[in-house]
């Protein structure tokens, strides 16, 4: 309470208001309310009548100004105020206060405000100049049904041929209290096909129903009155053919564009309006060359922690095509770094991060695996997720773990695929982060020998990375410790370093093959964001060739197709 503690201010506030002495103010009374706040009744009297106020100190003053309002709590007086009984809307506002004004500078502002918006000589009210716009998306607040127009969808329903065309809707109640409504798909009956809107993941989250869009003449304030079942057969007429016994939706295009969405329960008479939300035509907002990377493939081995945020954070960037391999579930105990959460506890981590992806990209193409590397699995499992690997353009070892490293580092050589490791330092301290790209860098082999040599000359005995198993895999002896900051903070790095690798820029953004960030101060870091950056002094690996020596080799080969070849001949003849 800053008026008993801070008594010098309260004494400049009661001057303050004893110096308003002025005809239009009038009946000042100081008084405490039920939460101990300082408050101000009184009267401003203007030429249209006399306005009883209520100036309210609230426990934060004066970090942050007082509030007027109504005395009755009730009435509307302006159209600068926050609804009927809310603050008035004054010259001083959150966004412009400064310590040093007083209650007494409030009074005066409401009273420019209340004469400014007296009625013209002909009876005419006047609006106060606004200030200030009022955020479009704090005027939602109140409206827990809304229309989510997305940019792909508004360029649909600008089109002259959709009159009739049917739409899939999807009422999403994801948040508990506020239900979203989108355009699943649209068309898909009589000719031209169903166009997809949103991610199918989305729609399993979603109540489906069916609706129509309808073009019409009237405007769209005259759309947004209609309430009932019968108005809406009236505006349409046979052209409404919906049965009234079922579930459905219509979109209602009004005379200038504008969008109302209405869904009707089966046999009811009233329709539930929402309030239309226009996603704004927003370019590219990562400033990643997003065709550089929208046809690469990147493989990433271990969902944990430092795994799955390195999945999400590439999807966002414009990567659509991911190998994900883990097999691991995840835990309650997961849920202090993991990109999961509570809906995602006992499920595998590939497949929750999977789901993840599809619902931030519409055309994410994944391979889920649920395996690991160097486990107890079947030949032809291991081999068909070496392949599946192959694939990629670029690896990411998120384990942390040296066998699996080395299973990785051997089969990026062998298929020519750019391999790139991280792994954060128990306690938080910082971490690592390499990379062996193909026809620039040392071999992966090379540049972990030497990181294990800069290791091992240090004064100081290193602080152990996320060790075998990280975050519950195969091996795993006991949990790292680690801050789910300190995860994100080199997901965000290991990242960074992925899509510059996908976009292949020159000069790359990294000069040196290996980076250890400290993150705070420990070990060989001073604190946090110091860098120690290691080149590697080895010959550059290079891509594998089949070269003349080996054209024995081939002929085999070839052997073993014209065999394979004649074998199928023969059976077809013999059928």
């Amino acid at each position: 309470m800053w008026w008993l503690t801070d008594q010098t201010r309260l004494r400049v506030e009661r001057e303050a208001v004893e110096v308003l002495d002025a005809e239009w103010f009038q009946n000042p009374v100081w008084s405490v309310d039920d939460q101990l706040r300082l408050t101000l009744s009184f009267d401003i009297v203007i030429a249209r009548g006399r306005y009883p106020l209520l100036l309210t100190y609230h426990n934060t003053f004066p970090a942050s100004p007082p509030s007027i309002v109504p005395a009755d709590g009730e009435t509307r007086l302006s159209g600068h105020q926050y609804g009927a009984g809310g603050d008035l809307c004054l010259e001083i506002r959150n966004d412009n206060w400064t310590p040093d004004v007083t209650g007494a500078m409030m009074v005066e502002s409401a009273w420019r405000l209340l004469e400014t918006e007296a009625p013209s000589d002909d009876g005419v009210a006047v609006h106060a100049p606004s200030a200030h716009d009022f955020p479009a998306t704090l005027s939602l607040r109140s409206d827990v049904t809304r229309f989510y127009v997305s940019p792909l969808a508004r360029l649909i329903f600008a089109d002259d041929d959709i009159d009739g065309l049917p739409l899939e809707i999807g009422i999403d109640s994801y948040s508990g209290r506020t239900f979203v409504a989108h355009i699943l798909s649209i068309g898909g009956k009589g000719e031209g096909e169903k166009q997809r809107l949103t991610p199918e993941a989305l729609r399993k989250t979603c109540v489906v129903n069916e609706g129509v869009v309808f073009v019409t003449d009237t405007p769209t304030r005259t759309l947004e009155k209609i309430k009932t079942l019968n108005a809406l057969s009236d505006l349409l007429g046979d052209r409404l053919s919906l049965t009234e016994d079922v579930r459905w939706a219509v979109v209602l295009r009004g005379s200038e564009g504008g969008l109302t969405l209405l869904y009707h329960f089966a046999n009811d008479d009233d329709l539930m309006s929402f309030t239309t939300v226009l996603a704004p035509f927003d370019g590219d907002r990562s400033g990643v060359p997003s065709t550089d990377i929208r046809e690469k493939k990147v493989g990433i081995v271990g969902l944990g922690s430092l795994g799955s945020k390195i999945a999400v954070s590439l999807a966002r960037s414009g990567v659509r095509k991911f190998e994900l391999v883990d097999g691991d579930i995840l835990h309650t105990g997961n849920l202090e770094r993991h990109d999961g959460d509570w809906r995602d506890v006992g499920r595998h981590k590939v497949e929750l991060t999977a789901h993840r992806l599809r619902l931030i990209r519409r055309d994410v193409e994944i391979g889920v695996w649920k395996s690991a590397i160097g486990a107890q699995v079947s030949s032809q499992e291991a081999a068909n997720v070496s392949q599946a690997l192959a694939s990629c353009d670029l690896i990411v070892d998120a384990t942390a773990n040296p066998d699996v490293f080395n299973h990785l580092a051997g089969l990026s050589l062998r298929n020519n695929r750019s391999l790139i490791w991280g792994a954060v330092y128990a306690g938080g301290v910082g971490g690592e982060m390499a990379r062996a790209r193909v026809d620039k860098d040392p071999s992966p082999y090379d540049i972990r020998t030497v990181i294990n040599q800069y290791y091992e000359t240090s004064d100081e005995t290193p602080p152990i990375a996320t060790g075998r198993g990280y975050d519950g895999s195969v091996g795993e002896a006991a949990p790292m410790q680690a801050t789910d900051a300190d995860v994100s903070v080199f997901a965000a790095h290991i990242s960074a370093f992925v899509l510059d690798t996908l976009s292949d820029i020159e000069p790359s953004n990294y000069d040196a093959h290996v980076y250890l960030v400290g993150l705070k101060r420990g070990w060989l870091f001073n604190g946090p964001f110091d860098a120690q950056p290691i080149v590697v002094d080895a010959p550059v690996r290079s891509t594998l060739s089949t070269g003349s020596e080996t054209a024995v080799e081939l002929d085999f080969i070839k052997s073993l197709f014209q065999s394979a070849s004649g074998e199928t001949a023969d059976t077809e003849n013999n059928d």
